[in-house]
């Protein structure tokens, strides 16, 4: 069963990131709807109807309800969105709302057998690449404690190191600017080699020679 951890073994998610990381070490897969439903206990912080709808809002909307992560049969990882009209009822970006042009993240958790920092970073970059173009910005609630995060309100300090920013307001909430995803990309894709993600680029010529 998925939870959610509110500290972690810094040194070992860097040896983890660093290419010694298990079999927990694939990228992160586009989830249907279908694959929410079967998840279940693993997204059971959501109530299964709210859930469900959620997934079949985010399908409509972006042709994916979230990215997950697999250690064989096994979900590690599982990082769910929704849309500013699908958000379920109650969940904490709920108070404030999203900008219909921002996904919301509303279940956010993984394995504690896994490093949550490299997971969510796997997670993030499946997710940053398929919303690109999509959406201006992907944001989430944190917790006001770490103590007392949640898979619907996940650790703020979590959400930074895998490269979100704490908004001024509303209080608590992180977003990562979809402008900024190439960088991030960048920044972040390199620790998860062999699988590491390749950027598209167009080849120069065979015929040029130092741009000429």
């Amino acid at each position: 069963m998925l939870v959610w951890h509110a500290s972690w073994a810094w040194m070992n998610e860097l040896m983890d990131m660093r290419g010694r990381a298990g079999d927990w070490a694939r990228p992160a897969v586009a989830l249907t709807v279908a694959d929410v439903i079967a998840m279940g206990s693993l997204v059971d912080a959501l109530p299964p109807d709210e859930c469900t709808e959620a997934a079949r809002r985010a399908m409509a909307v972006w042709g994916l309800a979230g990215v997950g992560v697999r250690r064989g049969a096994d979900w590690v990882g599982v990082m769910l969105i929704a849309p500013s009209d699908g958000l379920p009822r109650g969940h904490p970006l709920c108070a404030n709302g999203l900008d219909r042009d921002t996904a919301g993240v509303i279940l956010a958790c993984t394995d504690p057998s896994v490093p949550a920092v490299a997971v969510g970073k796997r997670l993030l970059v499946g997710l940053s690449r398929r919303m690109r173009g999509q959406v201006t910005g992907i944001e989430a609630q944190a917790s006001p404690l770490s103590a007392l995060a949640t898979p619907l309100a996940p650790s703020g300090a979590w959400l930074s190191k895998l490269g979100f920013q704490r908004m001024r307001y509303p209080l608590n909430r992180y977003r990562l600017e979809c402008a900024s995803l190439v960088v991030w990309l960048q920044r972040h894709v390199q620790p998860y080699r062999p699988h590491a993600v390749r950027l598209a680029t167009r080849p120069a010529p065979a015929n040029r020679v130092g741009g000429k």
